[in-house]
């Protein structure tokens, strides 16, 4: 008798354990339904305590976390979501949300790759086969303008370092210039001495000339002096 009521007490209280998370996650639902996403958030949490291996309620639970775009939260939540999908359905449906919180995160290559594996667990499915078709278009669009970005900004660097080259050619020259400028200056310096020296020596000549002048002038009026003095003078007869 009394085995017989701890079975029933056990089967009781499981029945009463599993309606409990079910009630959280309807009543998350209903709060999702009414994009309430936060209280849902908060009540497929509290289902998630009664059973944290319970797979809708983790799945919704990511759902509301990308509704309240963070995006990366619920791509980790996703992800993690993959080893405990119950079936292939499922595991498709994880895929394709996983897909779709990629592109919010512009990861378009790791989108494309989750888009993919849903299709190839479920050929079928339209609305993942038309958000591969919009992201692959998407990227090439981002690819386009990445290479229209790139090819300008190598037009921008060619004519930067063509700039750069006639600025360097710019300082050669007024470089050279200054050093001739400098030479010039130098030679002008070096040869005002010799000129000084010159001006100088022609001054002392002249001086020279000067003075032998003066001393042959000395000299003719000396030796006119002596032959006034050595001729003899006549002298006047008596009569």
């Amino acid at each position: 008798m009394k085995n017989t009521l701890f079975i029933l007490s056990f089967l009781m209280s499981f029945n009463a354990f599993a309606q409990n998370k079910k009630s959280y996650l309807r009543d998350g639902n209903e709060l999702y339904t009414d994009s309430s996403y936060n209280e849902a958030e908060m009540q497929y949490r509290k289902s998630l305590e009664k059973d944290q291996d319970y797979f809708n309620a983790s799945f919704n639970l990511a759902d509301a976390i990308y509704k309240q775009e963070r995006y990366e939260e619920s791509s980790s939540l996703f992800d993690a979501l993959k080893d405990n999908a119950p079936t292939k359905i499922d595991l498709a449906k994880v895929y394709h949300n996983l897909g779709n919180s990629l592109v919010k995160e512009q990861k378009l290559e790791e989108a494309i790759d989750a888009y993919k594996s849903a299709l190839r667990i479920n050929p079928k499915d339209k609305d993942t086969r038309h958000n591969l078709a919009i992201t692959y278009k998407k990227q090439q669009q981002e690819n386009k303008e990445e290479e229209k970005e790139n090819k300008e900004q190598e037009k921008e660097n060619k004519e930067q370092e063509k700039e750069n080259k006639e600025q360097e050619k710019e300082n050669k020259e007024q470089e050279k210039e200054s050093k001739e400028q400098e030479n010039k200056e130098q030679q002008e310096k070096e040869s005002k001495p010799e000129q000084k020296k010159e001006e100088m020596s022609k001054e002392a000549a002249e001086k020279m000339l000067e003075a032998i002048q003066q001393k042959e002038k000395e000299l003719q009026e000396e030796l006119q002096k002596k032959k006034v003095k050595g001729k003899r003078v006549k002298v006047l007869k008596d009569w």
